[in-house]
């Protein structure tokens, strides 16, 4: 079963406070009504019997002297006694009852008086309409005071509170405690258990940032030696064997690279990358690249013509740009059989370095899942890789204010593009 969202808690506190509010004005409502009728009752009934006493011992007479609202006569009936009940007469509001009188019980003769209320009633109604006036007015300043005691009691802490949550990142968890003095009661211990957990998550990164960087010390010295031996056994032994030691340094090799792009991993999620930025010749970062890595395949790596047009320099930093180019045409080399050619293309907006190939492609469902790490495509099914080379470029891409964007390259392949905005402001080296 789905669990449903919780609903705003000041719209739940505005409501409640004025579901209240309205419940207290109708329970008035009612009580005051209800008050009102059985006051008139009363008054009524001691009127009734003021009128039966006088007339019963002669001090009074029939008919009752008009202009008093009060009328009286003897009418036929049974001996008892009917209660108040009200009579609508020409717009006005009668109260009428009517009383047996002892002195003519045996005539079967009854008393009765009628009484105008109008006055009274119309009295009740006014009062009424006040009290739904007030009640208006009490609901709307209500209303008003409470929002305001919200926002400056409940939202106006919780968005402070959560705009110095927000500016806290991975690499200053335990240096940015937040003050509970400055917060409401209420929040205090929720600031206080956030500092606490803070001050944990600190420690454990601080272990896990010392772990890497011990690890990857420590790993590059043995994998340094394991493949500085294996290649001088290749000079060394005979052709049978020569084989064997270059796979074991072709894997010492790869195993280096792989310690390096987890080292880099684990710098850019503690923001401790370090880069040297420099304003770069776009077509001549990628001759560079062409020129280093023409080596591995001279067959396959080729360099689109230069362009006649001039090309914006970029900023970024040469060394890693050379690495992402590199881990790109290792991949394109890898997962195609085609020619990967190398290229540069600008626009008003960006300067673009291409990796193209003439693989498989990405399927465009599947380009954003790529970049994340140790994710492969459906297309690399079949071949090696560890699933971290993209990942590591987007990063790098990323630390340079860069992206890393995929295409279809022109001969239905995948177009690698490092993506340099030229209205972007330049990182910080």
């Amino acid at each position: 079963m789905a669990l449903r969202s919780l609903p705003s808690l000041r719209v739940w506190l505005q409501s409640t406070s004025l579901l209240v509010v309205v419940a207290g004005y109708v329970a008035l409502f009612a009580f005051g009504s209800s008050l009102a009728e059985a006051e008139r009752l009363d008054r009524h009934q001691r009127l009734v019997a003021q009128i039966r006493s006088g007339f019963q011992n002669g001090s009074l007479s029939l008919p009752l002297s008009p202009g008093l609202g009060v009328e009286a006569a003897l009418v036929p009936g049974e001996l008892g006694q009917e209660g108040p009940t009200l009579h609508f007469i020409d717009g006005a509001s009668w109260l009428a009852s009517r009383s047996s009188l002892t002195s003519l019980a045996s005539s079967y003769v009854l008393l009765e008086v009628r009484q105008n209320i109008t006055a009274s009633v119309q009295s009740q109604r006014r009062d009424q309409l006040l009290l739904i006036a007030a009640a208006g007015m009490s609901l709307l300043l209500v209303s008003l005071l409470f929002r305001l005691v919200l926002w400056r009691g409940l939202i106006k802490p919780l968005q402070s509170l959560t705009g110095d949550l927000s500016r806290l990142s991975a690499d200053s968890l335990g240096q940015r405690t937040l003050d509970p003095v400055g917060q409401s009661r209420e929040l205090q211990p929720i600031v206080e258990a956030f500092n606490q957990l803070q001050s944990r998550l600190a420690e454990a990164w601080q272990r896990e940032r010392r772990f890497v960087d011990g690890v990857a010390h420590e790993l590059r010295t043995p994998i340094t030696v394991i493949f500085g031996h294996a290649q001088s056994l290749q000079l060394e032994l005979p052709a049978a064997s020569q084989a064997k030691v270059a796979l074991i340094a072709a894997e010492a090799e790869r195993l280096g690279e792989l310690v390096m792009v987890m080292l880099d991993l684990a710098r850019c999620d503690a923001g401790r990358l370090t880069l040297e930025l420099e304003t770069l010749d776009p077509e001549l970062v990628v001759l560079d690249a062409y020129e280093r890595l023409q080596a591995l395949t001279p067959d396959r790596l080729r360099l689109a013509p230069p362009l006649e047009v001039e090309i914006p320099r970029i900023t970024a930093d040469d060394e890693r740009l050379q690495q992402c180019l590199a881990a790109l045409v290792d991949n394109a080399l890898r997962y195609s059989n085609g020619a990967v050619q190398l290229a540069v293309t600008a626009s008003v907006e960006s300067v673009i370095l291409h990796v193209r190939d003439q693989g498989p492609g990405i399927p465009e469902a599947e380009r954003g899942q790529v970049l994340q790490r140790f994710v492969r495509g459906s297309t690399s099914i079949g071949t090696r890789g560890s699933g971290i080379g993209l990942a590591t470029v987007n990063l790098l891409m990323e630390a340079m204010h860069g992206e890393l964007l995929i295409g279809d390259a022109p001969e239905d392949g995948a177009d690698m593009q490092l993506c340099f905005k030229l209205s972007a402001r330049p990182p910080a080296p």
